[in-house]
């Protein structure tokens, strides 16, 4: 793929920078990377800062053109606003925006960014934040495969935990009988027993 996207470069540069960007979110992909890192890539590909905002979720995320993260998920608050509306930008789901902060006309890398981004994004969200489901066995067994691949962000795992109700405590200690069992008192082979011939005994 390297060696196509070089010559792809050489005969046509914005063929190549746009096979770049398809690789690079194929990679993102197959890793399973959060939200942090699709803006963080946003701006990486494009060198302009890049932002994402869900309204319903309560997220917020930008990525200055340094690749620093300002400010976090956990620092959002309610009354969060979206870009610039003459910034590039594409609707991620209902009520999520993801966007460059730089104005149009878009570049060829620009769109295919923000094409590529926008389908991470809506696949992460749905894997990792899911809303209301109309199955809901669907939704959880989703979460718990969330929560047991290593591959996910830690964030991610918690927040699926949390939401199928595994909040992080004590382990269980083993339930213990209060008095024994009635079965538990052992039996021993007597051939000399009480009823006139051999037979168990219980002690």
């Amino acid at each position: 793929m390297r060696d196509l996207t070089v010559r792809l470069s050489a005969l046509d540069p914005d063929a190549g920078a746009a096979l770049r960007v398809v690789s690079y979110f194929d990679e993102l992909a197959a890793g399973h990377a959060g939200l942090h890192a699709i803006v963080r890539g946003a701006t990486s590909l494009t060198g302009s800062p890049a932002g994402f905002l869900d309204a319903r979720r309560h997220l917020r995320l930008r990525v200055n053109s340094a690749g620093e993260d300002e400010p976090g998920e956990d620092d959002v608050s309610d009354g969060s606003s979206g870009p610039d509306p003459a910034w590039l930008s594409v609707a991620v789901d209902d009520g999520a925006v993801l966007w460059l902060e730089r104005p149009g006309p878009p570049r060829v890398v620009d769109a295919v960014v923000l094409e590529r981004a926008c389908a991470l994004a809506r696949s992460v969200l749905e894997r990792t934040r899911p809303l209301a489901a109309s199955a809901p066995g669907r939704q959880d067994a989703d979460l718990l495969e969330v929560v047991l691949d290593p591959r996910t962000p830690r964030d991610d795992r918690r927040r699926a935990a949390r939401s199928l109700g595994l909040a992080p405590g004590p382990p269980a200690a083993p339930s213990r009988w209060s008095t024994a069992p009635p079965w538990s008192s052992p039996v021993r082979w007597n051939p000399c027993s009480g009823r006139g011939g051999p037979g168990w005994d219980r002690s």
